[in-house]
Parts: C-alpha cells; structure tokens; sequence
C-alpha cells in the first residue's frame, strides 16, 4: 500500500508535493478540505496521510490525526506546518520526527519524512 492522502490548503504547495511524490512511486489523493479527507479515508486505505497542522474550518492536522486514527491504527502521518504561534501550542503532542517546516519546504524532506513513515508502518 504506496498510496498518500495529501491533506494541504495552498494548491501550489499541494501541487509541488503531489508530483514529487507521484515521481518516487506513491499513489497520491489531494484534497484542501479536512472534512473531504475524513470521506477519502473512509473509503480508502492509506499508508500516509500527509496534511498540514494548522487549516482552515475549524478541523486542525491533530483532529484529523485523531478521528482517523481512531479506525485506522496503522495509517502514519506526516505534518507540514508553517512556525506560528498556533503551530508551536499544537506541536506539543507530536513527534518531532513527523513534522516538516513548510516555510522553507524541502521536498527532499517530504520525500524522506514518507518514506521513514512508510518503513515504520511495517
């Protein structure tokens, strides 16, 4: 299972981290909308949900960790987050080894960050 749920609200970020992804093997479902993302992994298995920590409407990258989580143990996720003070208050219940600085991205970074999380869903 090579397949990601990219979970990102910016669709030029979206778009760089999808085709970077799709180039090194992956499956990747892009969605900006968590509630979206929710449906997509109800209805598909995931090895990694990749998804922003801080969105729009409410729904944060840790309620998303949560909710699907809660049916899918083995599903890992990868955060991006840009340095705020609300992303440093919801960085305090993550792995530090999950978490991807957004401003600057490096996709070599994405590209490592899902592979480990692939490796460790094993």
């Amino acid at each position: 299972m090579r397949s990601v749920l990219l979970v990102d609200q910016k669709q030029s970020t979206a778009e760089l981290v999808k085709t970077y992804l799709t180039a090194d093997g992956y499956e990747v479902d892009h969605t900006p909308d968590p509630s979206k993302a929710l449906e997509y992994a109800s209805r598909s298995q995931y090895g990694v949900v990749v998804t922003d920590l801080v969105m729009h409407g409410g729904m944060t990258g840790i309620d998303l960790y949560r909710e699907i989580r809660s049916y899918d143990v083995r599903v890992r996720f990868v955060f991006m987050l840009v340095l705020t003070a609300d992303t440093l208050r919801l960085m305090g219940s993550l792995d530090r080894s999950d978490v991807i600085k957004k401003e600057p991205l490096s996709m070599n970074e994405v590209i490592r960050k899902v592979r480990a999380a692939f490796m460790n869903s094993r």
